[in-house]
């Protein structure tokens, strides 16, 4: 798959090494690149009809990563307990690929974020404009190797499981071994943290009624669904953030996602 640029895809490909060998990486080169809007503009207020774009810190490897954050025209009138979906999924999205938290503190770790860890990133816009094709065509035409959407869920998932569970889902008929592997190192990662039970699922099982999962189609190598937590439970809301600490686990376990693509993908 393309990347951005051709200087970039001759840098060496350090990082993976460097971990395995447990060897600190300086990142001395800073080679971001962000489209539309301030890297400091992570607010939980924010809904943008914007795509931004980031290079990865140092050295990059050939990965490109797509989080699609959702686009429901409803959003705001969905049974949230505080923020709105479109809003929870795309705040998530910005600190899984350029936060600087890790483990509940500040963090200057290299395994912060997915741009620390060498991959190219694109944070889905999350108007209210139903346009989650838009997110599918734009993941396709940037040449995405990994595409994972991130909604929040509401009454039972279809599933009658009670709202208390994580659901992460792969396309049953076309799914890949990468994409069930990326299934599985998020429901390790991601899942040991979130509250309720971590549901592995295939589209058009019973956790997936009545879901639109037209974005497991995409063209990416490894592709995933995730509905992180139920944002009609109250202590799902609770967890993800709210009082004095709003958006608390956003910043604390968003970076889990670089664990589990950097696993699934064997540290590339």
């Amino acid at each position: 798959m393309k990347i951005p640029s051709q200087a970039l895809r001759d840098a060496p490909r350090m990082f993976g090494f460097a971990r395995r060998q447990g060897v600190l990486l300086v990142a001395a080169l800073i080679v971001g690149c962000l489209i539309g809007a301030s890297p400091t503009a992570a607010s939980h207020t924010i809904i943008t009809s914007t795509d931004w774009t980031y290079s990865p810190y140092g050295a990059a490897n050939e990965e490109m990563v797509y989080l699609s954050a959702p686009r429901h025209t409803s959003s705001g009138n969905r049974g949230e307990l505080g923020w709105e979906e479109n809003i929870n999924g795309r705040h998530w999205n910005f600190y899984a690929a350029t936060g600087d938290y890790m483990l509940g503190s500040p963090s200057t770790s290299l395994y912060r974020n997915l741009r620390t860890r060498g991959y190219y990133v694109r944070v889905s816009a999350n108007a209210r404009d139903g346009g989650y094709l838009d997110n599918l065509n734009a993941s396709n035409n940037w040449g995405a190797t990994v595409h994972i959407t991130t909604h929040t869920n509401a009454g039972g998932g279809g599933g009658g499981g009670g709202g208390n569970y994580m659901l992460i889902m792969v396309d049953n008929d076309t799914a890949t071994a990468m994409d069930r592997e990326l299934q599985t190192q998020m429901d390790l990662k991601v899942g040991s943290v979130v509250p309720g039970t971590e549901v592995l699922a295939n589209d058009g099982g019973p956790y997936t009624n009545g879901i639109n999962l037209a974005e497991l189609s995409a063209a990416a190598d490894s592709t995933v669904y995730v509905e992180l937590i139920f944002h009609d439970n109250q202590s799902h809301v609770d967890w993800l953030g709210s009082g004095s600490d709003w958006g608390a686990s956003v910043k604390y376990h968003a970076w889990r996602y670089g664990y589990a693509v950097d696993v699934a993908l064997g540290y590339p």
